[in-house]
């Protein structure tokens, strides 16, 4: 007996399917739908979980596989072993389907990995998803959240200090398309400033990785600090630039009466 691997993505990734050994995860619930008549062949198939690929989705899946005259025909093994998604309280995401990645895990004593697990459900894909690539903007948003729960989970000091987080510089470097298949995110803390428990700082380099290769590096400065610090600064920024914004307004309302009537004129 022969085994065939297929990649299953979700939906919304279908584009990326065509020409390969690969089925959206509608298909694969049709396949399971269909009488055992209907499915020629003894092989059996390894279904690899790909990108796209929600929590509820890959529950429902299973417990549909569970009772299907076609249990026997897929391995389903590799769906048992998916890496946790993280938690919203180090993710910072209220909704599950907007938390694109796993729990971290250490590595070495400033290396961190995590696995990108994209929802096709979360508010990054809502709109369209362009070509058969991962959105540089998902992944910006899942480096965003790995320094968050990288530092929730191991770096911040039990003191008993409520903090909020900071993102002063981020630098952005793609070398290769990334595709909905298996990636791991590998973070790298290379400065920790922790002499002021009211205000810590931080830099670190996150690397995208799929089949052993960077696709993609992002160079991040964040700091973290006391929540109702950052909140009265907020506040004060705000009361100022709103002061600054209605004082430009006043002194420009004739520059904003003459762009009005140019636009009606050119209706």
């Amino acid at each position: 007996m022969n085994n065939r691997i297929l990649l299953v993505v979700g939906d919304k990734f279908a584009a990326y399917i065509q020409g390969k050994d690969a089925i959206t995860v509608s298909q694969l619930r049709g396949l399971l739908s269909l009488s055992i008549q209907m499915l020629p062949g003894q092989d059996v198939t390894i279904l690899v979980p790909g990108q796209g690929l929600g929590d509820s989705t890959v529950k429902r899946l299973l417990e549909e596989a569970a009772t299907s005259p076609h249990l026997a025909r897929f391995d389903f093994s590799l769906w048992h072993a998916l890496p946790k998604r993280a938690a919203s309280s180090v993710s910072h995401k209220h909704v599950q389907a907007n938390t694109l990645i796993s729990e971290p895990r250490q590595r070495t004593a400033d290396t961190y990995e995590l696995h990108l697990l994209i929802d096709e459900d979360c508010e990054l894909m809502s709109d369209h998803q362009t070509g058969q690539h991962v959105q540089g903007m998902i992944l910006i948003e899942a480096t965003r959240q790995a320094l968050l729960a990288v530092t929730e989970r191991f770096l911040l000091p039990s003191n008993g200090i409520d903090y909020s987080f900071v993102l002063s510089a981020l630098s952005v470097s793609y070398s290769h398309y990334t595709f909905p298949v298996g990636a791991v995110l590998r973070c790298v803390i290379n400065e920790a400033s922790m002499e002021n428990p009211r205000r810590l700082s931080f830099s670190a380099e996150l690397f995208v990785e799929q089949c052993g290769q960077v696709v993609s590096t992002f160079t991040v400065s964040f700091g973290a600090m006391e929540k109702l610090r950052i909140s009265k600064r907020e506040n004060m920024q705000a009361v100022k630039t709103q002061s600054e914004y209605l004082a430009y307004v006043a002194a420009n309302m004739q520059h904003y009466a003459e762009e009005s009537l140019g636009h009606v004129e050119n209706l």
